[in-house]
């Protein structure tokens, strides 16, 4: 979409803004430490910001546990790390949500939300598309 704005005056005149989102249609099992991507979406940047955010549930393979959330542009890890700790029962859902705003050189890049392995196992996404996790990306102005 675009779309342009006079600040003065609150109308739009012209600015691009670039939207696109992904789920991913297959469950996603992380039970390492080693950094899993469970969605990814690619975005072709001018060089301003980046808003990105990503969304999802995990379905834990055992009483407690904990795994670790990240948002990466191609391999680089941006914003903080967040830990999602579940003190329920096996199979007792429950999600995470995080954002960043990224300041990209303009080009194209690969955003990705990874999750890894504190303790236990994790299933993203166990009914497929219904329940995948979501990453956006935006570039703003």
């Amino acid at each position: 979409m675009t779309r342009a704005r006079d600040r003065a005056s609150g109308t739009f005149t012209g600015q691009q803004v670039q939207a696109k989102a992904v789920s991913d249609a297959s469950a996603v099992t992380v039970n390492s430490a080693t950094a899993t991507t469970i969605a990814s979406v690619s975005l072709t940047t001018t060089g301003k910001n980046v808003l990105v955010t990503a969304c999802g549930d995990s379905n834990p393979g055992q009483d407690g546990g904990w795994f670790y959330v990240r948002l990466y542009r191609d391999t680089t890890e941006i914003g903080k790390r967040y830990i999602v700790e579940n003190q329920g029962a096996t199979s007792q859902n429950y999600m995470f949500a995080i954002m960043d705003i990224d300041d990209p050189a303009a080009g194209t890049y690969t955003y990705s939300v990874k999750a890894y392995q504190g303790s236990g196992t994790h299933v993203f996404g166990e009914t497929g598309d219904v329940q995948a996790p979501t990453i956006t990306a935006m570039e703003i102005v």
